[in-house]
């Protein structure tokens, strides 16, 4: 009897099915989602069953953690950052023990924010990722069957861009946007410290993922603590889908009853960051403290919430642009916001001046990040920012010449080649439709869907 090498392994793993394997776990979601569709919770939970334990899905959350995720290479307290073609086999039957699985404990790390501070990420191993994946394969189309109009963070299909057109419409001129309020809430201090028991309450799944579960918002910190007693003790594969859950519905208080038998979708969530629109003549502390109360409803603690009113001609920034109403003209305009621009102008530079790599090089990766940038804010006004960004290329023209060889012919050159030839549409970004999930099995429309990289 011959041993299996490792290069066996490695071939074994690249010649896996996976577009078969998609398409089967696609088949169970769309199924969970129909049944959740129809409230059929029985039915809900023994799809959900039969998704964890079905070989597709355990290969697929192995692949997706081990080999597609970006903090694919970031390890827990094992040790252990990476596995090969092998352990990955082994890892596949290991998954079939959910019932004995406990989740271990959390690696702390801290990586630098936009602003200069520190953020606190705890990460677990590898393994545990890779049962939080495949929970989440299982989880997701619940969600989506419930999720409203106004929920977009977390949400797959929806981005940034349906967000702002959703503003868009309810801004615009022939709206009245001159006349309204925004009302803006941040309640990422309130999901934080969420009760675990109703957290769970909110939750369907079989008893043995629930119990995984269980085990995943409790697990504490090497050397910090040994249990998480509320809120989350890190951001996971599975969290951010778990945070959704937490605050769905918070969107919908401030709905009104439109024309056709339609509600108007008036507040908008981006994960833990909310906005709603108020007509002239709203009171904003009546809806606040129905927000208090549906806060309290979920086990969340509402004095932790930030709140900020401002007129739509004051302005506000949301997800990385600047939106108002000009007080002149009463017409409505959206731009990049001065948080957004600086990250760009700090990047640029951070980038030129990397002496590691180069200059030919750099200029390829100002390309990429410059084109990014533009991209994400291609349906805004980009005329009111271009003074600043006249000014980023000025700075990088002149640092071309200043520190290499290069004449200033080739320098306009290279600096064209990066900031020249970028187009944008002003608010002509399509909207979702209502009720649209990727789960609806509507595989051409959604086939047709552009979806932005975050900002």
């Amino acid at each position: 009897m011959t041993t299996k090498t490792l290069k066996s392994y490695v071939d074994e793993w690249k010649t896996l099915p996976w577009k078969k394997f998609q398409k089967n776990l696609f088949r169970l979601q769309h199924r969970i989602y129909k049944a959740a569709k129809s409230e059929d919770k029985s039915s809900v939970k023994q799809l959900q069953s039969l998704l964890i334990g079905s070989k597709c899905s355990k290969y697929l959350a192995i692949r997706q953690v081990t080999q597609l995720n970006s903090g694919k290479k970031t390890g827990g307290i094992d040790g252990v950052s990476s596995l090969n073609p092998k352990q990955r086999f082994i890892l596949a039957q290991e998954l079939d023990s959910m019932h004995r699985w406990k989740h271990q404990k959390l690696r702390r790390v801290f990586i630098p924010k936009n602003n200069g501070e520190m953020r606190s990420l705890g990460l677990a191993r590898i393994r545990d990722r890779a049962m939080q994946c495949l929970i989440k394969y299982a989880l997701e189309p619940v969600y989506e069957a419930m999720a409203s109009d106004g929920s977009y963070g977390v949400h797959p299909g929806h981005s940034t861009w349906d967000v702002q057109g959703r503003i868009y419409q309810n801004l615009k001129a022939n709206s009245l946007g001159y006349t309204k309020r925004i009302l803006e809430v941040d309640i990422k201090e309130c999901v934080d410290n969420i009760d675990h028991s109703k957290w769970m309450s909110l939750i369907t799944l079989p008893r043995v993922a629930m119990k995984f579960l269980w085990s995943a918002l409790k697990a504490g910190v090497l050397r910090e603590r040994e249990t998480t007693k509320m809120g989350t003790p890190q951001e996971g594969l599975i969290h951010p889908l778990l945070w959704n859950i937490a605050s769905h519905g918070v969107e919908d208080l401030h709905n009104k009853w439109a024309y056709r038998s339609r509600w108007h979708q008036r507040g908008l969530r981006y994960a833990d960051n909310i906005i709603f629109i108020l007509n002239e003549g709203e009171c904003w502390q009546k809806l606040f403290n129905n927000v208090n109360d549906f806060l309290k409803s979920r086990g969340l603690k509402p004095q932790k919430a930030k709140i900020r009113l401002v007129t739509s001609q004051e302005g506000f920034d949301f997800l990385g642009w600047h939106f108002k109403v000009k007080s002149g003209n009463n017409k409505y305009v959206c731009y990049p916001s001065k948080d957004s621009v600086q990250n760009l102008k700090n990047r640029i530079k951070q980038v030129l001046k990397d002496s590691r790599y180069k200059l030919i090089n750099r200029v390829e990766m100002l390309k990429t990040i410059y084109r990014s940038w533009w991209n994400y804010h291609q349906y805004c006004d980009m005329s009111q920012v271009n003074s600043v960004l006249w000014s980023i290329r000025q700075w990088s023209y002149k640092y071309i010449t200043k520190n290499s060889n290069i004449s200033g012919k080739k320098a306009a050159e290279l600096t064209g080649s990066i900031y020249n030839r970028h187009s944008y549409k002003v608010n002509r970004s399509t909207s979702i439709k209502e009720s649209k999930s990727v789960y609806d099995n509507d595989v051409v429309s959604w086939s047709e869907r552009i979806i932005p990289d975050h900002y």
